[in-house]
């Protein structure tokens, strides 16, 4: 375990750190990009919070999350530079994360052990690809990461702060958070000290159920959560995922450094913790909430940085054993290495797929400007009438300037343009096979296609219907 280095070098090490990585990750938005869904919404979410003559409501839109709309609320101010703002920092998240497993993985086991780690790391499945398109979980990396190493550092003011971070993204961590903080109170702290605990603490509740109350639902987020789970993901399937995330070999090489190291406290309260939150994620999708793989990323981020740890064990275990057993130490890594070069050659797909999807964002902009702007659009009854995919529907009001709720979603029934409005004739709403409908052509832009539905009679008004790539 390395010293750590003189309190006054500490600051610009960490500055230093943190400008490599939002410069590396700057350099990256020199490619084509867009956030997806999620990001999107939250992007929404923040500039209906700050900007004049915005309504903020919750509806229509994923699951509410604190840390990236406190982001997202002032890039609002900068206007359309919002979107490239957010990714800077998802992509900055990720960077910070494979720092912090290097960093984790080094203090425990030696730099060895740090580049394994961070190597691990960066080939969890799809971590990249979340990165990439601006999701929040490379910045829970980070947060979860360091606040790891911060604890064991002994500087535990910050990993307490990095912690409420980490819960103000995933509500996996407040468990996590509380006990620590239990903890912290009980070895005694400055008065200054527990005010600082337990305004930290007191965050996680205002932000989480406060602010969703002024859009009209404190808990937007759990009710989100529960009514998108019904896709008949059960607890097993659920950990089967989580277990994916890692290849076959981080798992492997993490038991290996808990069987080699049995007396390393630090080690057992890592795999602990991190059984602890695959058992959670799992117990929440029995419950019935969605029991998505990208949940269970801390746990497989800190079996990443056990099975750092767990190489460079089994080559000190095996030096001091003879010759043939550093035979068998490098047969069984050069085994692992497989698996490893097959995940990596992912990398470069999730990179390009990011960019296909920034191209297809960069045509819808076209399809808007086409079609006569967003005011243009806006005239339409968005409301009941926009049928959009998944991806594009918080793309789509973000272009639009118009809440999440105003853009309808349709995936399983092409044709068809759903929302609030009802046809007069039927009690329905109308198919466009229905005889009382006209729909014109307004613009087109790479595969995206504006239409403008309107009724024979007085009983339905003009809408719009923005038809995605590859169809509803």
């Amino acid at each position: 375990m390395r010293a750590e280095p003189p309190r006054a070098a500490r600051p610009r090490a960490a500055a230093l750190l943190l400008g490599g990585c939002l410069a590396l990750a700057a350099l990256s938005l020199l490619a084509p990009s867009s956030p997806s869904y999620d990001p999107f919404a939250w992007i929404v979410w923040g500039r209906e919070l700050v900007g004049a003559g915005q309504t903020f409501g919750v509806a229509g839109g994923p699951s509410w999350k604190p840390l990236p709309v406190l982001f997202t609320a002032p890039f609002s101010l900068v206007g359309d530079a919002a979107p490239a703002l957010w990714l800077l920092v998802a992509r900055t998240g990720l960077l910070l994360a494979l720092a912090g497993g290097y960093r984790l993985g080094a203090r425990l086991g030696g730099r060895g052990a740090g580049l394994v780690s961070a190597a691990a790391l960066l080939l969890l499945d799809g971590l990249v690809s979340l990165a990439w398109r601006g999701a929040s979980e490379p910045l829970l990396l980070a947060c979860v990461l360091w606040a790891i190493e911060r604890h064991i550092a002994g500087r535990r003011g910050s990993a307490f702060a990095l912690g409420v971070a980490a819960a103000l993204i995933r509500p996996e961590a407040w468990p996590f958070l509380a006990l620590y903080a239990a903890w912290r109170w009980r070895v005694g702290l400055a008065p200054r000290e527990r005010w600082l605990l337990l305004g930290g603490l007191a965050l996680i509740p205002v932000l989480w159920f406060g602010v969703p109350a002024i859009g009209g639902d404190p808990l937007a987020a759990s009710t989100t959560a529960s009514s998108r789970a019904g896709d008949g993901v059960g607890a097993g399937t659920a950990l089967r995922r989580g277990l994916a995330l890692g290849v076959l070999p981080v798992w492997v090489l993490a038991a290996a450094a808990l069987a080699l190291r049995p007396g390393d406290r630090t080690l057992r309260a890592l795999a602990l913790g991190a059984a602890a939150w695959l058992a959670l994620v799992v117990a929440m999708t029995a419950a019935g909430y969605a029991g998505v793989a990208r949940y269970m990323l801390p746990a497989a981020a800190v079996a990443c940085v056990i099975a750092g740890v767990g190489v460079t064990t089994l080559l000190a275990h095996a030096r001091a054993r003879g010759a043939w057993r550093v035979v068998i130490a490098a047969a069984i890594l050069a085994v692992c290495i497989g698996p490893g070069i097959e995940r990596a050659a992912t990398l470069d797909d999730q990179v390009r797929e990011g960019v296909a999807v920034a191209h297809a964002h960069d045509d819808l902009v076209r399809a808007i400007d086409a079609s006569g702007g967003a005011t243009a659009l806006r005239g339409c009854a968005l409301g009941g009438w926009v049928a959009i995919n998944h991806t594009a529907q918080s793309a789509l009001a973000w272009e639009l300037r118009v809440p999440l709720d105003r853009v309808a979603l349709t995936m399983h029934h092409p044709g068809v343009l759903v929302g609030g409005a009802r046809s007069a004739a039927t009690g329905a709403p109308p198919s466009l096979t229905l005889p009382n409908l006209r729909r014109r052509t307004l613009a087109r832009a790479g595969a995206w296609r504006v239409d403008v539905i309107s009724g024979a009679g007085a009983s339905l008004s003009p809408r719009c219907k923005l038809m995605p790539p590859g169809g509803v």
